[in-house]
């Protein structure tokens, strides 16, 4: 455990490790090292906490997601609205995210329930894996990522002993993220940092954890509190586990893993 009385250094916990994208800070520490739908979730909160994409909520409590989708998931899901701002200049792998998103609800503005129905749609599900893997080639492009290799810190699917500092360093990062003792002591200081702190606990699926020790202050928290990270890994989840035509050997990997089923299915 950490010690929160190791002098006046102790502040760097807070300080973010390295400048990695979010789905590769998920990646490198994670078990596995390859691109799972979460990448394409963890690109959508970072344009949702840098305004890029709107998100409306018409629901005060928090909410947390069971093991299996409810009736009352989907009306909350119906309470979730994004819109599609796309102003500024983007990464190739978000403006790829917003396109997908577009052509998954054919609109600018939609709820996440709607989304989710069309999750179930056999022909929207095989445009969303094209979408989808154009978007992961874009995302591996950008980070110069093959699956193997990463940098100086990944070297056949193997962590250099670089890679193992600034993995202890993100280690005790995420430790400050759901550490209340620490949180109390070195809070985030502005609204965004705030938010931020949330999104990189989604990048370690401590989230909620993360947000219980801090303000739910904007768009983006807001969002986790109503567990929009889980949902949207669900509806994206849903949309592969729908495709007709199942691909392989391109190098892809899923993780398609929580067997949710959306109801509205066709």
């Amino acid at each position: 455990m950490l010690n929160i009385d190791n002098g006046p250094n102790d502040s760097n916990i807070k300080n973010i490790p390295s400048d990695d994208s979010y789905p590769m800070v998920s990646i490198l520490f994670a078990k596995n090292k390859e691109m799972g739908v979460n990448s394409l979730s963890l690109t959508i909160l970072g344009l949702i906490n840098n305004d890029q994409i709107r998100c409306d909520i018409d629901l005060d409590e928090s909410y947390e997601v069971g093991k299996k989708l409810t009736p009352k998931d989907m009306e909350v899901m119906k309470k979730i609205t994004l819109r599609i701002a796309n102003k500024g200049e983007l990464k190739t792998s978000e403006s790829l995210a917003i396109k997908l998103l577009k052509n998954m609800n054919k609109n600018k503005k939609f709820n996440l329930k709607a989304m989710a129905k069309q999750s179930n749609n056999s022909s929207i599900a095989n445009k969303f894996e094209k979408d989808f893997n154009e978007f992961v080639s874009a995302l591996n492009t950008e980070n110069e990522y093959d699956g193997k290799n990463y940098r100086d810190i990944l070297q056949n699917s193997k962590l250099t002993n670089k890679g193992k500092e600034i993995k202890k360093e993100w280690m005790d990062y995420r430790d400050y993220l759901k550490s209340k003792d620490l949180t109390e002591k070195y809070p985030p200081e502005s609204v965004l940092e705030n938010s931020t702190q949330v999104l990189y606990g989604a990048c370690f699926d401590i989230e909620k954890d993360a947000l219980k020790i801090r303000e739910n202050n904007s768009p983006l928290t807001d969002f986790i509190d109503k567990d929009g990270y889980k949902l949207l890994n669900i509806i994206f989840n849903n949309a592969l586990l729908n495709v007709t035509e199942k691909r392989k050997g391109d190098g892809i990997f899923y993780g398609v893993n929580d067997k949710y089923t959306i109801p509205g299915g066709g």
